[in-house]
């Protein structure tokens, strides 16, 4: 059988810095990547971003309001749901060895400071980007299989199914019941094509247990 793999949607990729210049300018650098770019100027929408958009990675600044790029991170690693989200920090002011091993400490899967080149972060952000990508594709195969294989069941019960009723009603014409026999046949067949339409039109989850029983 063959599976079709269904289209993997554009990567999500969250942007979070207190200065729109500074958001302007990154996201002219990964504009070619053709992403879908979140913004956040403050730690408290990058956690609530977060709520409600899975990203491929995070460009995070580490002079951030209220908030810094450190504890955000460190927020961000404590979920659960996005302890594994790459965080790359971009910083123009934190620059000492200290502030370096701080924000690996924090979680950052990189630490680039500024003026950084142009090509630089967009292959970083590309390469995890391909990786969030190359995750997704491996779960719609998962996923595509599983149905692949719940359909194959499906059809070895149907195909039971239809082979039990029809020696059901042979012993039915045998035993000169030719009442019951036709009842059997019309009802087996009429619960496999029940089933097999579902199967063509893709609607597995609309296949209800009454109509393998039938078959069988």
């Amino acid at each position: 059988m063959i599976v079709a793999l269904r289209t993997v949607p554009r990567a999500n990729v969250l942007v979070a810095d207190d200065r729109p210049a500074n958001v302007l300018a990154i996201q002219q650098v990964i504009e070619p990547l053709d992403l879908n770019v979140v913004t956040a100027n403050s730690g408290e929408e990058v956690l609530r971003s977060l709520l409600t958009t899975e990203f491929a990675v995070v460009l995070l600044d580490v002079q951030m309001p209220i908030m810094d790029g450190f504890e955000i991170a460190t927020q961000i690693k404590r979920r659960e749901k996005t302890r594994h989200l790459p965080i790359i920090f971009l910083t123009a002011v934190n620059q000492e060895p200290g502030d370096v091993f701080h924000g690996y400490e924090a979680g950052a899967v990189d630490y680039l400071t500024k003026p950084v080149e142009p090509w630089l972060v967009r292959a970083k952000v590309a390469a995890f980007v391909d990786i969030w990508l190359e995750h997704k594709r491996m779960e719609q195969l998962r996923s595509d299989l599983a149905m692949a294989d719940q359909r194959r069941q499906q059809a070895l019960q149907i195909n039971e199914g239809i082979v039990q009723g029809i020696a059901v009603a042979k012993m039915a014409l045998e035993l000169g019941d030719s009442e019951r026999a036709l009842d059997t046949l019309d009802r087996t067949l009429g619960a496999a094509k029940r089933v097999i339409s579902h199967l063509l039109l893709d609607h597995v989850e609309d296949i209800q247990p009454s109509d393998l029983r039938a078959t069988q």
